[in-house]
């Protein structure tokens, strides 16, 4: 026997439709079932978009963190070519309060449209809360992408900038306080404008508790982890030489071909956390290598037919066969020679890639491998660790 619907004469639909008419706004109140599923910015560079099922979401605040010299700002960077290809018609900005930005560098490895590019280089004088009122003008155009902050411990308080080094007028956190009005209003903003905030922070080491052990600090206080909706860290680079993706020891990478970025995400509320992290391969004359890291991400999949440790099929997964070369023989070699092959054959790499891209999507592949595992990612877990109380 059918239940009696009970009939409500105030019921929460009515009040909804209510709310919309009063606010003028059909997208306030909805059935959830009607809400848009996130829109991400996918950089084409899978290592990066895969643990983040696509990409990054529009519409939020991102948080991009780690020690010095990890890849956060070229990082950054990849997110904003990637912006300006998919939305000519913004305006991204970056400004550079640390007065670092090597444009050169990242329009070459990145390729960052300089000419589409508002870019703001605060005086030394000016204080942060002028800077963060700034970002809340831009942020109010019509027409605005992607803004990244580079950094947030550059952020000087005015009460700072106008006393003596000698003076101490208890002006701990002073910049970090004001980041919690700022990013409640800003993160309102960016939903409304679906572009991306991006902002850039620092880990910085500093002395333990206990004798010899290294604890972990992140400026600009709790309000940055509380307002980003995507946290993710970078760990320390590596540098490259072919197909080694750790070819030199030394910090400073003497003899390297290229470097490659390690990230962690800490933080996600648009997709589940399960894939890790991931990375980046560069090269300094070509930039991002995104054929050396599918192939490898490929065989992670075991997408790549392994005949021993050392030599490989290219598979045509929808076929099940072994492709073949120009001459009729199965293309089948050391990775670096496959890799070889595809940039030697610019028609078939696009085809291929084509077809690796779709059978390991980045946010509708069932099995979630990782890309690095728990002991590539140790460093960067220790640090997320030992990080104690924000300045």
């Amino acid at each position: 026997m059918a239940k009696e619907e009970i009939k409500v004469k105030n019921s929460v639909w009515d009040i909804a439709k209510k709310l919309n008419r009063e606010f003028k706004d059909n997208n306030l109140a909805l059935t959830a079932d009607l809400v848009p599923e996130f829109k991400r910015l996918a950089t084409g560079a899978f290592g990066f978009d895969y643990p983040l099922f696509g990409g990054m979401p529009y519409g939020r605040i991102i948080k991009v963190s780690g020690l010095q010299h990890s890849g956060k700002t070229t990082g950054a960077c990849l997110l904003l070519k990637a912006y300006q290809m998919e939305n000519p018609d913004k305006k991204c900005v970056y400004i550079d309060i640390e007065h670092s930005l090597d444009l050169k560098f990242q329009s070459k490895v990145n390729g960052i449209d300089l000419k589409n590019l508002l870019y703001i280089n605060p005086s030394a004088g000016m204080p942060g809360e002028t800077i963060l009122d700034l970002i809340l003008d831009l942020q109010q155009a019509d027409d605005i992408g992607m803004i990244i902050l580079d950094s947030v411990p550059a952020l000087v308080p005015k009460i700072v900038i106008e006393s003596s080094m000698e003076e101490d007028k208890g002006m701990r956190a002073t910049m970090a306080k004001k980041m919690y009005p700022f990013l409640s209003v800003m993160g309102g903003l960016v939903q409304e404008k679906n572009n991306i905030f991006l902002l850039i922070n620092q880990v910085r080491e500093t002395a333990g508790a206990m004798p010899g052990s290294i604890m972990y600090k992140e400026p600009g206080g709790k309000a940055l982890e509380y307002y980003a909706s995507v946290c993710i860290r970078f760990g320390s680079r590596t540098f490259t030489l072919g197909d080694n993706m750790d070819a030199c020891k030394k910090e400073d990478g003497l003899g390297a071909d290229g470097f490659r970025l390690k990230y962690k995400i800490t933080k996600n509320k648009t997709a589940p956390q399960n894939r890790a992290g991931g990375f980046i391969t560069y090269r300094y004359k070509t930039g991002v290598d995104k054929v050396h890291d599918l192939i490898e991400i490929a065989l992670k999949f075991d997408f790549i037919k392994r005949l021993n440790n050392v030599t490989y099929s290219l598979i045509n997964l929808e076929t099940g066969e072994v492709y073949l070369d120009k001459d009729g023989e199965e293309l089948t070699g050391k990775k670096a020679d496959l890799i070889d092959y595809l940039y030697a054959n610019v028609d078939f790499m696009n085809s291929y890639l084509e077809m690796i891209t779709k059978f390991i999507s980045g946010d509708k592949f069932e099995d979630d491998k990782v890309l690095l595992s728990a002991e590539e990612l140790k460093e960067i877990t220790e640090q997320d660790a030992a990080v104690t109380e924000e300045e």
